[in-house]
């Protein structure tokens, strides 16, 4: 796993900053992934209403298809590479959930739709 992560780094360096724009969900995954470890990931994003969430779902919620996973360049701006050291993201947002979660409080949708 050290060795890809050193040849992302170096493939996503080589190609420069304007490409930062084109990153891609498998991009991201090459340090980051695979998706199911970031599905299971503890709550670790707090909502504007105070909740705390793992944000990094499906959507569908009860989908599995890697296909139904949201870009990452939805929620977060991609970080410099390589990134600085202590870096911190804290460009994320969960806007895109609120097109659901349309009351903010990220109850499922059996809670409020009958």
């Amino acid at each position: 796993m050290l060795i890809s992560a050193a040849v992302a780094a170096a493939v996503i360096a080589a190609a420069g900053p304007a490409s930062a724009a084109d990153m891609k969900k498998a991009d991201c995954l090459q340090c980051h992934g695979p998706l199911e470890k970031l599905t299971q990931l503890a709550p670790m994003y707090q909502t504007e209403s105070g909740k705390v969430i793992n944000p990094h779902k499906f959507i569908p919620h009860d989908s599995k298809d890697p296909a139904k996973f949201p870009e990452c360049t939805t929620c977060h701006t991609p970080h410099p590479m390589p990134p600085p050291k202590g870096f911190k993201d804290k460009s994320a947002n969960v806007e895109m959930c609120y097109s659901c979660h349309h009351n903010y409080t990220f109850q499922k949708c059996s809670a409020c739709h009958k």
